[in-house]
């Protein structure tokens, strides 16, 4: 092997153990929260409310979601089956026909969410079974748009495999498989739509890591506790913005220390920030700069609250936030970086308000953000949108010296109500103070 491929392996190598760390310190534990019960009531909730809506908005008469066994899909833990096929139709009226052509467990099959079950003699474990029986199914049913689990849009709706969409045309016969089109605005918003019993999951999400985040602030000892020995997400930024994150670095009097600390329970998840300072010898409050800044932050998250609100798309939304950021005095930055050529003056605000609570959706869609593709902002906000008031605050320092900054991270869980942006749980309105 060439020294320069050695060395190319020994860069990847390092590369994989310093992310893997990271991943590590920010992994969310698992919490014993949600139970079969509350997702089949979470399941009859939103079969009840949110599917008749996305339909009949989509004019979508019915829907087929096929799944593979062995081939996970976002929407295996929503309508409860690994494998075959789930049928929602609209017949008219307030409730959606729900059918499953394929595996389910016995708490699903007698929770009443669905309607319409494959005989159990009948039944195919796996993959097999559905293709025999589901060209009859549709036509008895008749539909005029069949929106099928395809898209080139979205990867999250992308979910049928070819050699099932070629047996579902089949089994469809030319008729009914020229009425196909794509689901994909079904699935994200089906995804992105919230009942209250996951607005509950998400509150309780919240407060178990509130209480971690004071828990861990309370185990520092100034100048003993290194940041990896605190669990969640810990960083400190000297004032060149350069940053110690989860290492060796000792916490030292004077640090303003960020913490995020996470939860989750089976597909439900939540992470929320901390702020902390240490006092130095003779101080009993924050030096007046610290104050000042995280006075800012609350400012900020002011201005987001009132300018976020159902219906608009993310990128809508982000646009508004920026004019109502400039109008304030501030300056809008695209990247979580101190930009030293703006005016020393002015703070600096980076923006990653991005949809947190249900781990399916990777890309945290709709995000109101200048990260990640078009296609997340350009998704509305839906009602009870639960998501993360992420931002990042940069207030210059000049008597520190030139280009010197303070950085605080926000990072609370809210909700998208009729009314606008509400919290949960108490969000953070103060530092905490570390002796």
């Amino acid at each position: 092997m060439s020294k320069r491929r050695a060395f190319t392996t020994f860069l990847i190598i390092l590369f994989v153990l310093i992310f893997s760390e990271g991943l590590m310190a920010q992994r969310e534990p698992e919490v014993n929260l949600v139970t079969d019960e509350d997702m089949n009531l979470i399941r009859q909730e939103k079969f009840d409310i949110i599917l008749p809506q996305i339909m009949r908005q989509n004019k979508i008469d019915m829907w087929i979601h096929v799944f593979r066994f062995g081939d996970p899909d976002p929407l295996n833990d929503d309508f409860g089956t690994e494998s075959g096929v789930v049928i929602f139709t609209d017949k008219g009226g307030e409730r959606i026909e729900r059918a499953v052509l394929g595996h389910c467990s016995e708490s699903i099959r007698e929770s009443g969410a669905y309607d319409i079950f494959l005989a159990e003699e009948e039944r195919v474990e796996g993959e097999a079974g559905w293709e025999n029986i589901i060209g009859e199914f549709v036509a008895e049913r008749d539909p005029q748009r069949i929106g099928v689990n395809f898209s080139e849009k979205y990867a999250i709706a992308d979910g049928i495999s070819h050699t099932d969409y070629l047996k579902l045309v089949k089994c469809l016969g030319d008729k009914y498989a020229r009425r196909i089109v794509s689901a994909e605005n079904l699935i994200v918003e089906y995804l992105s739509s919230k009942v209250m019993s996951e607005i509950v999951i998400y509150t309780e999400l919240c407060k178990i890591c509130a209480k971690k985040i004071e828990r861990e602030f309370n185990k520092i000892i100034p100048g003993k506790t290194s940041l990896k020995d605190v669990s969640g997400n810990i960083w400190v930024r000297d004032p060149d913005g350069f940053e110690n994150n989860n290492n060796d670095y000792i916490i030292q009097r004077g640090d303003l220390v960020g913490l995020i600390c996470g939860a989750r329970s089976g597909s439900y998840s939540a992470h929320i920030s901390g702020l902390a300072y240490v006092l130095r010898q003779g101080e009993t409050v924050p030096p007046p700069e610290v104050q000042e800044v995280f006075k800012h932050a609350l400012r900020v998250r002011e201005i987001f609250r009132k300018n976020i609100k159902v219906g608009r798309t993310a990128g809508e939304t982000l646009n508004i936030l920026i004019r109502r950021l400039e109008e304030a005095g501030y300056i809008y930055i695209d990247k979580d970086r101190y930009d030293k050529k703006a005016d020393p003056r002015k703070t600096q605000v980076h923006i990653d308000l991005h949809a947190m609570g249900k781990e399916v959706l990777q890309t945290e869609a709709p995000r109101i953000s200048p990260l990640g593709p078009d296609w997340i902002r350009d998704l509305k906000i839906p009602l009870y949108h639960t998501f993360a008031f992420e931002y990042m605050v940069h207030m210059p320092v000049p008597k520190w010296g030139k280009g010197k900054h303070l950085y605080v991270l926000m990072h609370d869980g809210v909700i998208v109500t009729e009314r606008g942006v509400e919290f949960p749980y108490p969000p953070v309105n103060k530092i905490h103070i570390i002796r």
